[in-house]
Formats: C-alpha cells, sequence, structure tokens
C-alpha cells in the first residue's frame, strides 16, 4: 500500500463519520416514527374533573384520562367526542346527552395521515364511544367503552381539547396502545 492510497483510506473514513454524524442529527438514519412530546407532568391529568378545574390557557398540551360517552360527526372531517370519568349510570341516549354536559369536549380531525382508523365508522372512533348520532346521542354503540388518554391543546371554550393530537386505549391488560 502507497501513500496516497493510505491518504484515500483516511480520506473516506472521515467522509463516511461525517455523514453518519450528519444524518444522525438530521434524523434521517432514524428509523422511529415522530412521535408527538408529551405534556409536562403538571398538565396530565387523570380525571375530567382534575382537568376541569385546573383551567389551563387555551394551547396548552395536555393530556386527559376517561371514556368517550358520545362521538358525532360535527364537520366535513371533523368529530366531536366527549370524554367524561365514567360511564358507569349512563344507561339510555337521555342519560348520555346528561352526562356529556359535564364531560370534555375534544375536537378531533377525521382521516389525519398516519391515523387510518380516525374515522367515524365502527372499527374506527365509534369503537371507543358509547353512543352517536347527527345532532343528539341516539344510537347505541357498546356498554363498556375502553378507558381512553387524549392527548391534545386546551380550547378556548372551557373544558374542551379544541386540537386532539393523540389518542391511546386501554387494553384488557391494562396496558396503554396507540389508537392509529
Amino acid at each position: 500500500m502507497n501513500c496516497h492510497s493510505r491518504t484515500f483510506t483516511a480520506a473516506g473514513s472521515i467522509l463516511g463519520a461525517v455523514a453518519l454524524v450528519t444524518f444522525a442529527s438530521a434524523g434521517l438514519g432514524d428509523t422511529k416514527k415522530n412521535t408527538v412530546a408529551p405534556p409536562k407532568p403538571h398538565n396530565r391529568f387523570v380525571t375530567v374533573s382534575e382537568f376541569i378545574q385546573a383551567k389551563r390557557p387555551a394551547g396548552t398540551n395536555v393530556s386527559v384520562e376517561g371514556y368517550f360517552v358520545t362521538a358525532m360527526k360535527s364537520g366535513k372531517r371533523s368529530a366531536t367526542c366527549v370524554l367524561v370519568d365514567s360511564t358507569d349510570k349512563v344507561i339510555s341516549a337521555k342519560d348520555a346527552q346528561v352526562c356529556a354536559r359535564g364531560g370534555v369536549r375534544c375536537l378531533v380531525t377525521l382521516g389525519s395521515k398516519g391515523k387510518p382508523r380516525w374515522v367515524l365508522s365502527r372499527k374506527g372512533l365509534l369503537s371507543l364511544a358509547m353512543y352517536t348520532g347527527t345532532r343528539l346521542p341516539a344510537t347505541y354503540l357498546q356498554d363498556a367503552p375502553p378507558k381512553l388518554r387524549v392527548q391534545g391543546l386546551v380550547g378556548k371554550q372551557r373544558a374542551t381539547v379544541s386540537s386532539v393530537i393523540k389518542i391511546e386505549y386501554q387494553d384488557e391488560n391494562g396496558e396503554w396502545r396507540d389508537f392509529r
């Protein structure tokens, strides 16, 4: 091996290392999917009532746990779901309406990129709710919806998550799973 080939080998190694560092810092070599930053610990609420009492300002990133008592289409590409602490006393559509008054309204954008189940169908958002309807919750879906953790930005109106970013549900083993 002569002097020139050692120079080229060293230069190639340096260029390879620089490229690796560049790809790693730019995230181009990363195979993980983009994830949403979790809210700060003081903005994570275990109950709906805690969230309502906290009165966080609009635009704050929060997560709230509860159950969707209703899920209804509210626009061409959006659905309004109401998150409540418990669905134990909901036996009829009228009970669902009454229960929803004390809940958190969550605005979900339908058909979001990378979230094929974010549609208003039985395999989509309706699989997470108790009742649905056009203007009022009238159609019964299921008796015991799964527990949810909804992450999004606080809306301008009281007790509203205006832009849902992430929905997680608790599976039969108590593990949190992304709803995509």
